[in-house]
């Protein structure tokens, strides 16, 4: 199911007609970040308003229906939506009579069930009626073919990816390659994405594909250098600007005013016949001066046009208007203010309104002439409201806008004789999901698009041919007409009707008899024999390839699964007598606690045999002294210390990357300055703890745990010597809530202010992955940072870091890593992160991250809630 649990169709379809071409691109590249956060593969924002239908209907993990709804929320709105009651009804009206409504009323309701549907609270009617598969309510919406990828099995299928295919196909036609890239790898699809950004002029996806190859360094430098060589070719163009020329509201401040004089004010009508007199509110300024303003905000709208923010249409008396505007008619007008001021609305529209024109998509190109008019025609007789007609632009593939001829019925192919006005360029605003072109329009050129048949009767009837009907004869002279050119047409009319003619001239019999004659010549079989051969050994010698290939995989999968066999075999030797052992020392332990402790020695020489510690000292390392707890479990504590070399080189000594090694040192140090515990993973977690200890001057004081220890006494004792550093290795191996807990007593005070403030006592603690290794206390993982020297972190754009780091302190919510603090220790990360340099800042983020997702659980609650 798609958002909410609705149905994925009628999803898609309110989408369609309830939103407008560039608001669902904006969507996904405000919020990118978040997106890729939430596990959304949009790392390229889709371009064209199908791609991104389809990624928000069957693309998006519901973790990201949050950042969906909140986006939604505040961008789709809309003055007057129809009420949730009245929706629901007409929407269920449509669906039993299994009728499509008109497209004007499609946009209003699929854009009314939008905004409802993103409310914090939707309404439970609305829900219901939405969950369910709609038939009739709202039109299909029309989506891209899927390109059908080879089969696995297919000889030469490995060669060429098809999607690739079509998306260099589309690329080499001027189309958007978009719907074909999200089959191909991340690096490819970035590529692709980046060279229909150069051919388009888009410089923001140009910037979005040269970031995502940061890694592809050759791929990158081609791509920007193509980027550059385009941008020199335009600039030395001059080219003039194509396409819509999008106009950016500009939001009032305290000092806006409006010269009723010369100012209009583009408005919609909320509420117009049967009702008299009509009432519509403003949205937008025109100034005299060229500058739009919002009024999207009640109170700068309120504050202009007092006390209502609306204006009213009067249908009777000296201002009355010739026609007054209907529900959700948009239009541009003058304002004057009322005579009458004991009328609640304070200002009404003047009669010289200024169209505003609908813009309307063409799916298709310029020359393709017939499918053009066929698709104006349909939509003509679809509006059935002449008015809709006189104020609908019509937008083709190639950017070419064309109109509705004064005067003229499009549903019928003569009114196409004289052409069509059309413009290259117009500037247009969007409002509700829909665009709009506001009037007058500039002055047009014009397009052909008339059938064959009416250039050839205007052409007969012009007196230059003297039979009705065009035979072969007939058919050369028109050609000869048209290349003289004195049938006075354009080129591109002329051109189009000598292709056509020439088509007349084909004939289907004698292209047939043609091509079988062709295909009986002795040099024409010989040739195809030849390619026929070569291909049939090219796909037999792959075929060969492939089968010693599926041997090799097959003996490997074998010997792969006898290698499991093998090693599952010993684990499950190997762990009943450990538990067994361990077992059975504890429950005579709770059985006989004194007993117990007369069976030292048996239990010393069981662990001993289990478990195997190495016993050599380092060189800086003082004689230990040992301390016997519960069943003579045994913790052991030394000091080391300082001269080692720094943690940095330590690490990458001991295997970890340099920039891995310098990214833990960056948490170690962060943990540091916020009084925090370290908590060290790894297979040499134990050497880099210890090593860490001793790094530069310091000296400190090393806790080695063993297995069942309860007695706290030997780390208070470590602690009271006020050492600048203390380790505990391999601390899971007992509880260390109970036999560590003054070590935690001790951050907790300090992290909450009541101990002092100081961090003058380095926190460090490796972990074991043993067998008998018990999971960290969740009070542990509450007040510490955790690094692994194993797994290597996907390392953050310092860019990417610092909008991470913005949108917590605006928002002041934490998640991942961060949110599993305990709230007074998040804060001071929080706090240290975002005095950090970028550089740091991502190094760090980079790190905790890749910890914090494969280790760190939040149990019992976080940030304050967490019971300890």
């Amino acid at each position: 199911m798609a958002y909410a649990e609705i149905d994925k169709k009628q999803f898609a379809r309110l989408l369609e007609w309830g939103t407008g071409d560039g608001e669902l691109r904006r969507f996904f590249v405000d919020n990118r970040i978040p997106l890729i956060r939430t596990g959304a593969k949009v790392q390229n924002p889709p371009c064209d308003k199908h791609t991104c239908i389809r990624m928000l209907t069957h693309g998006l993990p519901s973790k990201a229906y949050p950042v969906l709804q909140k986006w939604c929320a505040e961008n789709l709105t809309m003055p007057d939506p129809e009420p949730v009651a009245k929706l629901v009804d007409t929407l269920r009206i449509y669906q039993d009579e299994e009728k499509t409504p008109p497209e004007d009323e499609a946009k209003r309701l699929a854009r009314s069930c939008l905004v409802h549907l993103f409310k914090a609270s939707p309404a439970p009617e609305l829900m219901s009626f939405l969950k369910r598969t709609q038939a009739g309510s709202i039109a299909d919406v029309p989506g891209p073919k899927e390109v059908s990828a080879p089969a696995a099995n297919e000889p030469g299928a490995e060669r060429l990816p098809a999607t690739l295919g079509a998306a260099l196909v589309a690329l080499a036609e001027g189309r958007d390659p978009d719907a074909h890239l999200s089959s191909l790898s991340p690096t490819l699809a970035s590529f692709v994405a980046g060279l229909h950004a150069v051919r388009s002029g888009q410089d923001d996806g140009v910037k979005v594909a040269l970031e995502t190859l940061e890694t592809q360094p050759e791929m990158r430098a081609s791509l920007d250098e193509y980027a550059k060589r385009s941008a020199v070719a335009r600039a030395r163009l001059g080219s003039a600007p194509r396409g819509l020329q999008i106009l950016h509201f500009s939001d009032p401040d305290e000092t806006v005013n409006f010269d009723f004089d010369r100012d209009e004010v583009i408005t919609i009508c909320t509420r117009g016949i049967p009702d008299t007199p009509g009432y519509v509110r403003p949205f937008a300024i025109r100034c005299a001066s060229g500058a739009w303003i919002s009024l999207s905000e009640n109170a700068y709208r309120k504050k202009i046009f007092y006390d209502s923010g609306d204006l009213i249409a009067f249908s009777s008396g000296r201002d009355a208007l010739k026609q007054q505007p209907k529900r959700g008619e948009i239009g541009i007008w003058r304002v004057a203010k009322n005579e009458d001021s004991d009328h609640s609305t304070k200002f009404h529209i003047t009669s010289n309104k200024t169209p505003v024109y609908e813009v309307r998509n063409v799916p298709f190109t310029s020359t393709e002439y017939d499918l053009v008019r066929e698709h104006i025609k349909h939509q003509a007789v679809e509006m059935g409201d002449p008015s809709l007609a006189k104020t609908s632009l019509f937008m083709l593939r190639d950017e070419l806008f064309v109109g509705f001829p004064s005067g003229k019925d499009l549903a019928r192919d003569e009114s196409f004789e004289a052409g069509l006005p059309s413009w290259r360029a117009l500037s247009a605003f969007s409002f509700e999901g829909r665009t709009f072109v506001p009037g007058p329009l500039p002055p047009s050129e014009i397009y052909e698009c008339e059938t064959l048949g009416s250039s050839l009767k205007k052409l007969l009837a012009s007196g230059k041919a003297s039979v009705d009907k065009p035979t072969k004869a007939q058919v050369k002279k028109l050609q000869e007409l048209l290349a003289s050119g004195a049938t006075q047409l354009n080129s591109t009319r002329s051109n189009r009707l000598r292709a056509e003619l020439d088509k007349l001239e084909e004939h289907d019999e004698a292209m047939a008899v043609l091509l079988e004659e062709v295909m009986h010549h002795p040099r024409i079989t010989s040739r195809v024999d030849e390619l026929v051969k070569n291909r049939v050994d090219a796909l037999v010698s792959k075929k060969d390839e492939l089968h010693k290939d599926v041997e090799n995989l097959e003996q490997k999968k074998a010997n792969l699964v006898e290698q499991q066999r093998l090693a599952e075999k010993e684990q499950r030797a190997i762990a009943p007598s450990v538990a067994k052992a361990v077992r059975g020392a504890f429950d005579k332990a709770r059985g006989d606690a004194f007993g117990t402790l007369g069976q030292v020695a048996v239990f010393k020489a069981l662990i001993d045999e289990l478990v195997e510690r190495p016993g050599a000292t380092m060189a800086n390392v003082s004689t230990p002294l040992v301390r016997v707890g519960a069943m003579e479990a045994a913790i052991t504590a030394r000091v080391v210390n300082g001269g080692c070399a720094p943690i940095s080189e330590t690490l990458r000594s001991l295997g970890v990357p340099p920039k891995h090694a310098k990214a833990i040192e960056a948490v170690g140090k962060l943990a540091h300055e916020c009084g925090l515990i370290l908590i060290i993973d790894g297979l040499a977690a134990r050497i880099a703890t210890e090593l860490w200890l001793g790094e530069g001057a310091r000296t400190g004081k090393v806790l080695d745990c063993g297995i069942g220890i309860t007695d706290d006494n030997m780390v208070r004792d470590a602690l009271a010597d006020g050492p600048d550093t203390i380790a505990i290795l391999d601390a899971n191996l007992s509880p260390m809530d109970v036999y560590a807990r003054p070590l935690i007593d001790m951050v907790q005070r300090r992290l909450s202010g009541i101990g002092g403030t100081g961090t003058a006592t380095r926190s460090l603690i490796s972990i074991s992955g043993g067998i008998v290794a018990l999971p960290l206390p969740p009070v542990v993982e509450a007040i510490s940072l955790r690094v692994s020297l194993d797994r290597s972190p996907s390392f953050l754009q310092e860019s990417d870091a610092v909008a991470h780091l913005k949108e917590i302190e605006m928002s002041g919510e934490m998640d991942g890593w961060l949110e599993c603090l305990w709230k007074p220790a998040a804060e001071r990360v929080r706090s240290h992160l975002q005095s950090m340099t970028p550089t740091d800042a991502a190094l760090v983020l980079s790190v905790l991250g890749c910890a914090g997702s494969d280790a760190i659980e939040c149990r019992g609650g976080v940030n304050g809630k967490l019971r300890i």
